[in-house]
């Protein structure tokens, strides 16, 4: 209360950007302190919309405390600037994260005051119902919530899948259809281009219709379960091939489940191309 009176009795607090006011802070407002060495921690700013009062006491004692004496020393207030929220600056922070192509208009936003920083608003925060929630990062660290109201739509290419993608399974041309489609921005990052899509394979079953995401593209296996894999067992010198059957999916260089089917016995060798695998053996192999 005693420090809210002082700040009445304050013509202005003096502006301050960082999370600490400083000694050159102090010099700014009253040039007594433009002796005292310039990164001198004085305090710490207030919360922003509060003001930041050193009395004269407290001045005195910080003075005198650092070599410095001043004559009648005055209190000094210091605030983190506020103002209210400005469309056009929401508008450019938003316009920085969304394609060229996406139509924007602000339907509201806030109106309490906010402190001066940098405004940013993340897709991250952009929720399904058009509600936008932003920040603004001030005073080194700090942030302060911001939120607006938005129409937005865009304008996209749609990888769509003709029918469909089983899993684990490269995906052919033919299968796949691309779109122009307007709508609200995507959070998941989807196929743009066939050529994106086309030899790779989804990490789950995608029903035909459905939109590509990247994520969910990998590698197809090499192998697939009931493939044959011609298999080359080394011995010392010796070699042996023969034909087996895959028993799972399994990647280049890695090891894969065969079945030999002219006795049933099942083993596991590397794959070292998409029907090539390899048993090292210490000794004649019983496969």
């Amino acid at each position: 209360m005693r420090h809210l009176l002082l700040f009445a009795a304050l013509s202005a607090c003096h502006p301050v950007t960082g999370s600490r006011i400083l000694a050159r802070d102090l010099a700014g407002a009253d040039a007594q302190y433009a002796a005292l060495p310039s990164t001198l921690i004085a305090g710490f700013s207030a919360e922003p919309g509060a003001p930041r009062v050193f009395t004269a006491a407290q001045l005195r004692r910080l003075a005198a405390a650092n070599g410095l004496k001043i004559e009648n020393p005055a209190d000094l207030c210091f605030e983190i600037p506020m103002s209210r929220l400005k469309e056009d600056d929401a508008l450019s922070a938003m316009r920085r994260v969304l394609p060229p192509e996406a139509t924007l208009k602000i339907l509201e936003i806030q109106s309490a005051a906010v402190p001066a920083g940098n405004l940013e608003f993340p897709l991250s925060g952009l929720q399904s119902a058009g509600l936008w929630r932003g920040e603004v990062k001030y005073a080194d660290t700090k942030t302060f919530p911001v939120w607006a109201r938005v129409s937005l739509s865009v304008n996209y290419s749609a990888v769509v899948a003709a029918a469909d993608l089983p899993a684990d399974i490269a995906i052919p041309e033919g299968a796949l259809r691309l779109e122009q489609r307007t709508g609200s921005l995507q959070h998941e990052i989807t196929a743009a281009t066939i050529a994106e899509v086309v030899g790779r394979a989804p990490k789950h079953l995608l029903r035909a219709g459905a939109l590509i995401p990247i994520a969910l593209l990998t590698e197809p296996p090499a192998v697939h379960r009931g493939d044959s894999v011609r298999v080359e067992v080394r011995s010392g010198p010796a070699r042996l091939h023969f034909d087996a059957i895959a028993e799972a999916p399994a990647f280049k260089g890695a090891i894969v489940a065969l079945r030999n089917p002219a006795n049933g016995k099942t083993f596991k060798a590397r794959l070292d191309s998409p029907n090539t695998a390899i048993l090292q053996l210490g000794g004649v192999p019983s496969l």
